[in-house]
C-alpha cells in the first residue's frame, strides 16, 4: 500500500508530555483535510505489542503539536529522530536539533523549518486491530490555530491577496515505498477545467 500510495507529505510532529519531556517524531500518513477551519490529519501506528508510541500519547495529554514542514535541508536530521528512542529520551537532543518557541502552543517549532503548523487535537480515532484490545493506529485530526511560514515564501499581487507558494522555493520532500524519498524539483501545471454551463468553484 505504501509504495502504491506515494508520494506523501511527511508530518514532523513535536510534542510535549504532561511531565515537559520534548518530542519530535515523522508521520508520512499525513494529509490536509478541511479548510475552514483547516484541519490536517496524521496516523500514529501502535508498537506491535500494544504500547502507544511517544507522540501520540503527548498529543492525547496535551492536545497540542507542532507539525513541522521537512524541506531537502532537513531530510537527514528528519529520519534520525524516526528512530525507536526511550521515552526518557528527546530526539531533540540526541540529534541534535535546534528549537524554537511556538507562538500559541507549548510544544516547540524546529528553528529553520520554512513553516510550521500550530495544532490543537480536534478528534483521535483508533482504526485497526494490533494486539489485543489496542488499536494498530490512532488517527489524529487536528485544528491548524496559527500558521508560521518564512517571509520569502509569502508574496502578494496587486490587490494584497497571497499568492501560491512556489513549490521550488518550498523545496518539500516526500515519502515513497521502503525507504526512498522523492524531491519536488520536476514538476508541471495542470488548468483546472470547467463543465460546459459550470460556475468556477474553489
Amino acid at each position: 500500500m505504501t509504495d502504491l500510495v506515494a508520494p506523501r507529505p511527511i508530518a514532523w510532529v513535536s510534542s510535549v508530555s504532561d511531565e515537559g519531556r520534548r518530542n519530535l517524531a515523522p508521520f508520512s500518513y499525513y494529509q490536509a483535510v478541511c479548510s475552514r477551519p483547516p484541519m490536517v490529519v496524521f496516523s500514529v501506528a501502535w508498537w506491535p505489542d500494544g504500547r502507544m508510541k511517544d507522540t501520540l500519547a503527548n498529543v492525547l495529554a496535551t492536545r497540542e503539536m507542532v507539525i513541522n514542514h521537512v524541506t531537502d535541508a532537513h531530510a537527514e536530521a528528519m529520519n534520525a529522530t524516526s528512530a525507536a528512542f526511550p521515552p526518557e529520551t528527546s530526539e531533540w537532543d540526541a540529534c541534535g536539533i535546534a528549537a524554537e518557541s511556538a507562538a500559541v502552543v507549548a510544544p516547540p517549532r524546529v528553528a529553520g523549518a520554512l513553516a510550521c503548523l500550530e495544532c490543537k487535537l480536534v478528534h483521535a480515532l483508533p482504526l485497526g486491530g494490533g494486539a489485543p484490545g489496542k488499536p494498530s493506529a490512532t488517527l489524529v485530526v487536528a485544528e491548524v490555530v496559527h500558521f508560521a511560514v518564512a517571509s520569502e515564501l509569502l508574496r502578494r499581487d496587486a490587490r494584497g491577496r497571497l499568492l501560491p507558494i512556489d513549490a521550488g522555493q518550498l523545496q518539500s520532500i516526500g515519502r515513497l515505498g521502503g525507504i526512498a524519498y522523492t524531491r519536488t524539483t520536476d514538476r508541471f501545471e495542470l488548468l483546472r477545467p470547467e463543465a460546459p454551463g459550470s460556475k468556477a468553484s474553489d
